[in-house]
């Protein structure tokens, strides 16, 4: 039986009196249901579809009866459903248990079978349509205080109503109905004045069996021959079928829906949508990629999860975890303009594979840059040689990866099943070479106690950053560009810090200045980030990254206390292209020189009056910039020895800064690392000779980690 997820909306209770064939009485739905209803089969059963993917599950295989039911609506004014039974040949009630009610009406019955029908949001009654001469559009009133109640009322007949629909839904703000017609043009009734006027051509035709409002005034039409669902804005100027999802296919179909429940259930965590920016068609608002997690056998990788609506990147939601749930695809060469590339597809049992790759740039996905289409995959690894078009542009962009047991996928949409991974690419052109750190696909992690010279509580999560380098060269192995991206992934910190990168040894003389680019949370920074420090490339991200995380509420950090999720972002890419003639030889390691210097607000109680830009706290040994206030060495708890090359350490060898080239989980707030990690200690006190995998979660206490 399906999980119904029910929303959270407030209905009409109006009593409904007894005027039922039958003695017993069904119990009505408790609330709004979220899912979609769908009848089917010659012998009627009821099944309950998500309209955002398409995924559906038997309700009732016996709705007690032998016949089909049709014309169904659902009543917000007693929270029943009502439709049409063709084996008593009158409107039934469905309750909770969906089971048949027939209802006994009265006045002049029309003595037709029905198969278009639903039921008014603005007054409690029943609408039914059949075409042609002599038929038409019927009223039957479900209010049990009326006088009318259950009594048939022709508005209008079908001579002059005569358009060819299969089911017809209430917009849930006006009181009108809509439909699509066998031919896709859209149309709106006006059930007062049996007026239809046409809206224009939706660009599918079909048998539309099932028609759905949702919340927001968006229509949902099902065609019966294959289950596709799809989205109009019946308010647009050119209204459009959008493909939107896959459901189930029959050749008997009709469908109800309570109209003010949302899409998706507020609070659900059952779909998994892709985290690309959102100009690839990644809200769900935007009709996002997105899969249905019905089945634990279908999944890319290890990792998976739900969201109510997707987190597009900057805001991606893996950001904070140590571990990705983006870990199902692996690019083994890198992407360059005009050659194949070998990308392995760790599935977990047998399905289809697609993938599209934007390969110009633009931000979008285009038809024609769709390299992999519906490729049969088993469990494990499978892996494809894929090209790379030769007019490709140099440069980031996206990928998308959808995984599902059904196929014709597109790169939007919803599907019943399955994965969807989204992943940052890069593609070089066929004159230069690309070195990533710490790898293809991978970032590194950056952690900071900012008390020093004093150890402070020893967390190392005052600041907390991934991040992953490029180094891109030309055919001469001269260095033209260096790229970094990343983003903060925690903040415990009380003072205000700023956060660099030293190019070691580059100096800025050999750096094009003027074609540096650098973005902030997707927004493009007028304001150079290259520091005018006399022969050191210093590039500043942030002079201040407190200031992009605001207190919220009575948590006082980012992602360091327990149900703290915080506020705010901080994600930076950075582009600096070099003059001619840099070495890549002569160019500095990565890690580079990562580092966090103060502001001039206060630092008490380790500073009376803050030390400004003078204070830098740097990766252990690694010598500070030009621009360090060398006063500060030996105080407190620092060992720092410059004439033997000793920097940024304590007097048993613990760093204030750390670098691990992979995601890490940092310890909670005020929790000391090596309580977290018992072998942090041995490895830092040893300068790495032991303990290397330390960081592991193996190696860790988790009940100490955010």
């Amino acid at each position: 039986m399906m999980n119904r997820a029910y929303s959270k909306h407030i209905l009409y209770g109006i009593g409904l009196a007894s005027a039922m064939s039958w003695q017993s009485q069904a119990t009505p739905f408790t609330e709004c249901p979220t899912p979609a209803f769908l009848v089917q089969k010659n012998t009627a059963e009821m099944f309950g579809v998500n309209l955002a993917t398409g995924y559906y599950q038997t309700l009732a295989s016996n709705m007690g009866t032998s016949g089909k039911v049709n014309a169904m609506g659902f009543n917000l004014h007693d929270n029943y459903m009502y439709g049409w039974s063709r084996e008593f040949a009158t409107l039934v009630r469905i309750g909770a248990d969906y089971q048949i009610e027939p209802l006994a009406l009265s006045g002049n019955d029309p003595k037709l079978t029905f198969f278009v029908g639903d039921v008014s949001l603005a007054e409690n009654a029943q609408y039914l349509y059949q075409r042609g001469s002599g038929k038409g559009l019927y009223r039957v009133s479900l209010d049990a205080s009326a006088t009318d109640y259950l009594q048939w009322q022709k508005l209008v007949d079908g001579d002059s109503l005569n358009i060819n629909i299969f089911d017809f839904a209430f917009h849930p703000n006006r009181h009108e109905l809509y439909s699509v017609d066998s031919n896709g043009r859209l149309w709106m009734i006006d059930p007062q004045s049996g007026n239809a006027s046409q809206l224009g051509n939706v660009g599918q035709t079909g048998t539309f069996g099932a028609v759905y409002f949702d919340v927001e005034g968006t229509l949902y039409i099902s065609r019966n021959k294959d289950g596709l669902i799809f989205r109009i804005d019946v308010d647009a100027d050119q209204p459009v079928a959008e493909l939107f999802a896959q459901g189930p296919s029959s050749s008997n179909n009709d469908g109800a829906r309570c109209a003010i429940a949302p899409i998706v259930e507020p609070g659900s965590a059952d779909i998994d949508f892709g985290d690309a920016p959102a100009s690839y068609g990644t809200l769900l608002s935007d009709n996002g990629a997105r899969h249905q997690l019905a089945s634990a056998q279908l999944r890319l990788g290890q990792q998976v999860d739900g969201e109510v609506d997707a987190k597009a990147y900057p805001q991606s939601d893996d950001a904070g975890f140590w571990f990705d749930d983006e870990d199902g695809v692996v690019f083994i060469s890198p992407l360059q303009a005009g050659a194949d590339f070998l990308m392995v597809v760790q599935a977990s049992a047998s399905g289809f594979v697609s993938g599209w790759f934007d390969t110009n740039g633009n931000g979008q996905f285009d038809a024609n840059e769709q390299l992999l289409a519906d490729a049969p995959v088993t469990s494990g690894d499978n892996v494809f040689l894929l090209p790379v078009p030769a007019d490709a542009v140099e440069g980031e962009t996206w990928s998308r990866i959808r995984f599902s047991s059904v196929t014709g996928l597109a790169a939007t949409g919803g599907a019943p099943d399955g994965e969807v991974e989204d992943h940052p690419i890069y593609i070089s052109d066929q004159d230069t070479r690309v070195s990533f750190y710490p790898g293809l696909q991978q970032k590194a992690t950056l952690a900071f106690e900012d008390n020093w010279p004093m150890a402070g509580d020893y967390d190392l999560n005052d600041l907390v950053v991934r991040f992953q380098s490029r180094q891109v060269s030309d055919g001469e192995n001269n260095m033209v560009r260096w790229e970094l991206e990343g983003e903060v992934v925690a903040m415990g910190a009380s003072f205000h810090n700023g956060l660099a990168f030293r190019l070691s040894g580059v100096d800025p003389a050999n750096i094009d200045q003027s074609l540096i680019r650098f973005e902030v949370n997707g927004e493009l920074q007028s304001q150079s980030p290259l520091e005018p420090v006399a022969g050191e490339a210093v590039l500043v991200l942030s002079s201040d990254l407190k200031a992009h995380f605001p207190k919220q509420g009575s948590c006082d950090f980012f992602r360091t206390e327990q149900g703290c999720h915080g506020s705010g972002s901080f994600s930076f890419s950075l582009r600096v292209p070099f003059k001619d003639g840099l070495s890549a030889n002569d160019f500095p390691a990565a890690p580079y020189d990562p580092f966090i210097f103060a502001s001039q607000q206060s630092r008490s109680p380790v500073f009376e009056v803050s030390p400004g830009r003078g204070l830098e706290i740097h990766l252990k040994n690694q010598q500070p910039t030009t621009m360090a206030d060398v006063s500060l060495w030996n105080l407190l708890d620092d060992f720092s020895q410059p004439s033997s090359g000793l920097y940024y350490q304590s007097s048993n060898g613990m760093p204030w800064a750390i670098v691990i080239p992979y995601p890490w989980q940092h310890p909670m707030e005020r929790v000391d690392i090596s309580a977290a990690y018992p072998l942090f200690a041995g490895f830092a006190q040893s300068s790495g000779a032991i303990n290397s995998n330390w960081y592991l979660p193996v190696n860790a206490k988790p009940e100490l980690l955010y």
